[in-house]
C-alpha cells in the first residue's frame, strides 16, 4: 500500500533547524523543505474498509522534513502489523499525532487537537489517542496530566515500537517511551512518501550543537550518524522503485560521520560520491547544513558530481557576531562570508539559501543593520526570516527577552522587504534561458500548469499541453517570466 499525505502547509522551520515564532519566507520555491507542514496521511485511493476499526489509524504530522521522514517509518511499521490508515479520525480506532517542538504555534495546534478529542475518546474508550515525536518528548512531564484521555507519549527514538505501544495503551490504560539512547532502524522497504520519484534519505539522527534557542538536542538527543554503505543500500531499493531525486536529511547533515570510524575521517562527501555512482538516480540534495562544518571537501564534491544539485541552505540567522555568541552558533560573520565565497567559486551558479532570527535577546539596533548589511551584500536567493520568541527549557529563556514585539515585528519586514527584492532580481536573470525541471505534477493553484522545480530547488511552472502525464518526469522549460517564489515558462523539447 502507498500512503500519501494530503498537505495543509504553513510557513516554518527546517529539519535541524529552530526556530522559535512564525516565520516570514521568501524564496519559498528554493525554501520548500523547510516549510513546516501539518499535513493529515490518508490512503489515497484505498480506503481502511477491508479492517476493523481498531486496525484504522488516522495521522497528522507537524513540522520537518525528519518529521515527515520518521512519519513514513512509523507507517512502515504500523502497516507490517496489519493496521491501516483512514482520512476520517471518527472512523478510526486509532489516533496519532506526530509532532513539532521548534514552534509554539505548531504545540498550540496539537494541543488543541488534543483537547477536542475528549468528547470522542468519552463516546468510544476502547479509542487509543497519540502523542508522538519531539513535541511529547519536550512536554512529557505533563501531557498525561493535562490531557488524561491521551493514552501514548512516544518519543522520537522509540516511534517503531508503535504496534506495541497501541497494545499496551489498550491493556493498561497509558504507556510513555521516552528513551533516546536506543538504537532507530532508519532503512525502509519502500519510498511511502506523497512523490514516487522523490525520497528523503536520513543519514543521522540527533544534534551535538548547543545554539541557546534550541530544543532540538533535548528532544533528539546526541548525534548518531548511519554507516555510508548502510545508505547507500537505502538509496538503491528506494532508486530501484523509481525514485529519481533524493534529499539527504540531518539536523546538521554536514557534520556527519562523527563517531563512525575511530582514526579515520569520514564526512558527508563519501555520501555523495557513493550516491553519484547509482545508475536511475539524477538528483542528490542535502539539508539542512551548519556553516562550521561546511568544509572545502564537501563543497568540491559539490562542484565535482554532476549529481548534486546547486543548491545549499546554509542558515547564518544573524549579521552580527555579537547576536551569533549569544545563540551559540560557533563561528562568525567573517567565516560564514569566507564559505559563501568559496561555494561560489567552486559551485558556478549556486543558488544559496539561509534562516534569520530578528530580535533576539539584546539585539540592538546597530547589529540587525549588521544583518541588513549581510543580505544586501551577499544576496541570497531566498530567506527564512523568524521573529524569535523564547522556547522554555532553553539557555536562552534565561536570557532577557527584551527587544519589544513591535520592533521584531517591524525588523522582520524589514529584512523581508529587502529579500523579496533580491530574490526577485535574481530571478529575472533566468527570463529568456532554459533550465531542467524535474516535475511534481498538476500546480496546486492551477490545475491547467505542471509544477516542478529545477536544479536550483526553485519551482517552476509551465501549461498543460495534451494528454502525456508528466510527472515524475525530467523537462525543458523556457523561462518567459518570474516572480519573487517561481519561475513560468514553456516547455521544450520532450521529457525523460
Amino acid at each position: 500500500m502507498r500512503w500519501l499525505p494530503v498537505v495543509q502547509t504553513e510557513n516554518g522551520e527546517n529539519p535541524g533547524q529552530d526556530f522559535s515564532s512564525a516565520a516570514s519566507p521568501v524564496g519559498e520555491g528554493l525554501l520548500s523543505e523547510g516549510s513546516c507542514d501539518e499535513h493529515s496521511i490518508s490512503p489515497g485511493s484505498e480506503r481502511a474498509g477491508g479492517v476493523g476499526i481498531d486496525r484504522r489509524v488516522y495521522f497528522e504530522v507537524f513540522g520537518c522534513q525528519m518529521n515527515k521522514l520518521d512519519a513514513e517509518l512509523m507507517l512502515g511499521v504500523l502497516n507490517e502489523s496489519g493496521y491501516q490508515l483512514t482520512d476520517d479520525p471518527s472512523e478510526a480506532g486509532v489516533i496519532l499525532y506526530n509532532t513539532c517542538a521548534i514552534r509554539e504555534q505548531a504545540e498550540n495546534r496539537v494541543f488543541s487537537k488534543l483537547g477536542n478529542l475528549t468528547g470522542l475518546k468519552k463516546k468510544r474508550p476502547d479509542l487509543v489517542i497519540g502523542m508522538l515525536g519531539c513535541g511529547a518528548q519536550n512536554h512529557q512531564h505533563d501531557i498525561f496530566r493535562r490531557y488524561p484521555h491521551v493514552g501514548i507519549v512516544c518519543g522520537p527514538g522509540e516511534f517503531l515500537r508503535l504496534p506495541q505501544l497501541i497494545a499496551q495503551a489498550r491493556e493498561e490504560g497509558q504507556v510513555a517511551a521516552l528513551d533516546l539512547d536506543k538504537p532507530v532502524r532508519f532503512a525502509r522497504k519502500e519510498n511511502l512518501g506523497p512523490r514516487a520519484h522523490h525520497a528523503f534519505v536520513s543519514v543521522m539522527r540527533g544534534c551535538d550543537m548547543a545554539c541557546t534557542y534550541c530544543v532540538v538536542p533535548s528532544t533528539r538527543g546526541g548525534e548518531v550518524s548511519r554507516p555510508v554503505s548502510e545508505i547507500i543500500e537505502e538509496a538503491e531499493v528506494l532508486v530501484a522503485s523509481g525514485v529519481k531525486e533524493i534529499t539527504l536529511l540531518g539536523q546538521t547533515v554536514n557534520s556527519y560521520g562523527k563517531r563512525l570510524a575511530p582514526g579515520r575521517r569520514i564526512g558527508l562527501q563519501h555520501v555523495l560520491y557513493g550516491l553519484n555512482q547509482l545508475d536511475g538516480l539524477e538528483r542528490i540534495h542535502f539539508i539542512t547544513s551548519h556553516p562550521r562544518f561546511m568544509n572545502q571537501e564537501l563543497i568540491e564534491a559539490m562542484g565535482e558530481l554532476e549529481k548534486v544539485c546547486e543548491y545549499l541552505h546554509l542558515p547564518v540567522q544573524s549579521g552580527a557576531d555579537d547576536v551569533l555568541r549569544r545563540m551559540q552558533r560557533s563561528y562568525t560573520i567573517q567565516h560564514y562570508r569566507k564559505v559563501v565565497d568559496e561555494c561560489r567559486r567552486l559551485v558556478p551558479g549556486i543558488a544559496l539559501a539561509t534562516d534569520f532570527i530578528v530580535g533576539f535577546c539584546g539585539e540592538t539596533d546597530a547589529e540587525f543593520e549588521e544583518t541588513v548589511k549581510l543580505v544586501e551584500e551577499v544576496r541570497f536567493n531566498g530567506a527564512y526570516i523568524f521573529k524569535y520568541s523564547e522556547r522554555p527549557g532553553t539557555p536562552a529563556a534565561d536570557l532577557e527577552n527584551d527587544v519589544p514585539e513591535e520592533v521584531k515585528r517591524e525588523r522582520n519586514q524589514v529584512l523581508l522587504g529587502i529579500q523579496r527584492g533580491i530574490s526577485l532580481e535574481l530571478n529575472s536573470e533566468s527570463i529568456g534561458r532554459e533550465t531542467e525541471v524535474l516535475v511534481e505534477g498538476l500546480s496546486k493553484k492551477d490545475k491547467t500548469r505542471w509544477s516542478g522545480r529545477n536544479r536550483k530547488h526553485q519551482i517552476v511552472v509551465f501549461p498543460v499541453k495534451g494528454n502525456e502525464d508528466l510527472t515524475g518526469k525530467l523537462v525543458t522549460v523556457k523561462v518567459t517570466e518570474v516572480t519573487q517564489v517561481v519561475l513560468v515558462g514553456e516547455r521544450r523539447g520532450k521529457g525523460s
